[in-house]
């Protein structure tokens, strides 16, 4: 394994595409506190395979006084980057000291979502906009994790729609028949109190969603056997308090699930794998330790054509670098 700090000075919540002629993109929520302050959404580059990076554009355009930090990413069918992102509103500059930071989450408001798609590998973007109208009683759509296609030919963002005074939260499938120029349909994958759901079309109409459960933070999974339209419970996954999850099919079938393990003392990225599409997995697996209190987690991962395989995170510390940054580990698909 080669591990890298990849994006420094940034709380980022990456999440990771791969373009077809190789270049990663990241996209990174661009503060380094945990969206306290005023920002935005950045779009980062690496042309080697995940070693060096380089910064393309800033995405969004947050309003004065609001930040622009949830998004989910994908590649449209004419090879447009398309990126859906919400945020919040009553934020504090730049520069805030953390001491005069007081406001919680739960004293904002999620703002509408907007949808941005760029033709020239995340330079520049146009925004589209049109996404569902929020839930009543929850707040508005949150894009989330990765934007994919589906087997009919359209593509999928998964969404939540939640509230802290409840603790309700819904998770959707919201689909797009345009390409991503406008998004409706929005499917319930799970209507209870779970937010932030990593799906996966594992292929011929086959979903998973892995998906974080309001309050205990541990995982259910989800599963659709046509396309994404119904979902049903399929497992509650057996793993301690975590960050949100990401699901990744490898190139000889294999299912493999990342998250960030948030237990005081054991903090770190793990893993499991699945060779029967999500019926059964193997035991957690450590594949990097963290310090053991602090703020991580958000995995994301691609794998490459020869089997090489990427995974970003996010945290806010480790010995010997005292700030946020994106981290990134290089594995051989037979160390995974």
């Amino acid at each position: 394994m080669q591990r890298f700090i990849s994006i420094d000075n940034v709380c980022a919540w990456p999440n990771l595409t791969l373009l077809d002629d190789g270049t990663l993109i990241s996209v990174v929520y661009n503060q380094p506190v945990h969206g306290a302050w005023e920002g935005d959404v950045d779009c980062w580059a690496s042309s080697d395979g995940g070693h060096l990076w380089e910064r393309r554009s800033t995405i969004t355009a947050h309003e004065p006084g609001t930040v622009r930090m949830n998004h989910a990413v994908g590649v449209a069918a004419n090879g447009d980057l398309v990126v859906g992102c919400s945020g919040w509103t009553d934020r504090y500059p730049p520069g805030t000291p953390h001491d005069q930071m007081t406001r919680t989450f739960a004293e904002s408001t999620v703002l509408p979502p907007v949808v941005l798609r760029s033709g020239d590998q995340g330079r520049t973007w146009q925004q589209t906009n049109s996404m569902p109208n929020g839930i009543a009683g929850l707040s508005e759509h949150v894009p989330f994790g990765d934007i994919l296609r589906s087997a009919e030919g359209s593509l999928c963002m998964g969404t939540y729609s939640f509230s802290f005074q409840t603790k309700k939260g819904n998770c959707y499938l919201v689909r797009s028949n345009d390409d991503g120029q406008t998004w409706g349909d929005a499917a319930p994958i799970v209507e209870d109190r779970h937010v932030e759901a990593a799906v996966l079309h594992v292929g011929d109409g086959v979903w998973l969603s892995a998906v974080r459960v309001f309050g205990t933070l541990e995982l259910d999974l989800f599963e659709s056997t046509d396309d994404g339209h119904n979902w049903q419970f399929k497992k509650n996954l057996g793993v301690p308090a975590v960050s949100s999850a990401h699901l990744l099919k490898l190139a000889d079938g294999r299912t493999l699930l990342t998250y960030g393990n948030r237990m005081p003392n054991s903090r770190g990225i793990d893993m499991r794998l699945s060779e029967d599409g999500g019926a059964t997995w193997t035991a957690p697996n450590r594949l990097i330790h963290l310090p053991p209190h602090g703020d991580c987690g958000y995995p994301a991962a691609v794998q490459f054509p020869d089997g090489r395989i990427v995974i970003v995170y996010y945290v806010a510390r480790i010995e010997g670098h005292d700030r946020y940054h994106m981290g990134t580990l290089l594995f051989e698909n037979d160390e995974i």
